[in-house]
């Protein structure tokens, strides 16, 4: 299954950079192992209100990483790693 999710900003320069390699979620939305996730950054209040961008979403690339292990935290929230695409399909060989 393929996952859309917003990320603010101080948290998709993290994950963009490789410092941060997992998500905390609503477990609203059944992840599961080897599911893909989109993460688009999305500010909620903008710096500049003037942007070409649509409701807070900034003109960044989107971020897609395969989900890697999942654990449930409590019924309401779940953590995954975040595995790049490239060491994903490297797995599979």
């Amino acid at each position: 299954m393929k996952h859309e999710l917003k990320i603010w900003p101080q948290y998709y320069n993290r994950v963009a950079d490789g410092s941060k390699t997992f998500e905390i979620r609503e477990n609203d939305r059944g992840f599961q192992q080897g599911d893909s996730v989109i993460l688009k950054e999305f500010d909620p209040e903008p710096i500049n209100p003037t942007t070409k961008s649509s409701e807070g979403y900034t003109d960044s690339p989107a971020l897609e990483f395969k989900v890697g292990y999942v654990h449930v935290l409590d019924s309401s929230r779940v953590v995954f790693s975040l595995l790049p695409l490239e060491k994903s399909k490297a797995n599979k060989s």
